[in-house]
């Protein structure tokens, strides 16, 4: 049975680890946003103003652009699905799922995925699931769900890394940073490798193009989405943007809103699955519309 919520409150506040794990990274992202503010040849409250209009047009004539979206996203050769909740969304991805004959699924970080809880269904359907975010990675094996949107992980402390590591990958203890990602990496080579499909989250779809914009740090969405036969890709409806521009735009304050970087380290930008001349890429990319 779940503790009642302000005793949850009340624990969390009393655990020292767990208070010292978020006054870093409070610190740490705002003196990196701050400084990444102050990079911009532009004030940031009109970039704001300018991002916050262009989302506002782009929901008010949200039909118009899905349609040009969807249009020209299934002429690039993305076989595009709709869904109205979760449990159509996770069965859509447990029947493309089996149709590729998979048996393991590797996941970039997707909030649509939590949201929708489609680790459980695929894991119901026999499929196992590997996270491969190496913050959401480490959650999945300590049974937990991520603690933030963007830092999964940023309630652990290195320790608490290491001794997970310890226990579930057979490392013995260390509370360093590069041997605790190094044994991570290896673990998840192996996943892109063996994984018969591919799921990811989509930041922003932009209607001009019918294209797909991915922005992570770890490279892991580009693993994700290149190396199984199948890529699936889940996008809320209303992430979309009129053209390259506009996505342009919402590049330079996403990161620096978010991790207080200037720009995110891998930006992919995803068309169509592997076409007759390429050596690599998926034989088949599809696109989850959820409207819920």
């Amino acid at each position: 049975m779940q503790k009642p919520f302000p005793l949850q409150i009340q624990q969390a506040l009393n655990n020292p680890n767990l208070q010292a794990a978020l006054d870093a990274n409070f610190e740490r992202r705002l003196k990196a946003r701050l400084a990444s503010y102050a990079s911009l040849p532009e004030d940031i409250h009109e970039l704001r103003r300018q991002a916050h209009e262009l989302r506002a047009e782009t929901i008010a004539h949200l039909d118009a652009y899905l349609d040009q979206f969807t249009v020209q996203a299934r002429k690039n050769g993305l076989i595009v699905h709709t869904a109205a909740g979760a449990a159509e969304a996770s069965q859509l991805v447990v029947e493309i799922a089996r149709e590729s004959g998979a048996r393991l699924a590797a996941k970039a970080k997707t909030m649509v995925g939590e949201e929708i809880e489609l680790n459980a269904a695929l894991e119901a359907a026999g499929l196992q699931v590997v996270e491969t975010d190496l913050g959401e990675y480490i959650v999945q094996l300590r049974g937990e769900r991520p603690a933030h949107i963007i830092t999964p992980a940023v309630h652990l402390r290195r320790g608490d890394v290491g001794r997970l590591f310890a226990d579930k990958l057979g490392l013995p203890y260390t509370e360093d940073v590069g041997e605790l990602t190094t044994a991570a990496r290896k673990a998840l080579r192996q996943v892109f490798l063996q994984a018969g499909v591919g799921i990811t989250g989509v930041n922003f779809g932009v209607a001009e193009t019918g294209g797909l914009c991915l922005v992570t740090n770890e490279g892991n969405g580009r693993m994700v989405s290149t190396l199984p036969t199948v890529h699936v890709a889940l996008m809320g409806m209303e992430r979309l943007v009129p053209n390259l521009a506009d996505l342009a735009l919402m590049l330079e304050l996403l990161p620096r809103s978010a991790t207080g970087q200037k720009i995110t380290v891998y930006t992919s930008l995803i068309h169509a699955p592997r076409r007759p001349e390429e050596i690599d890429g998926p034989e088949q990319r599809h696109l989850l519309l959820l409207d819920n």
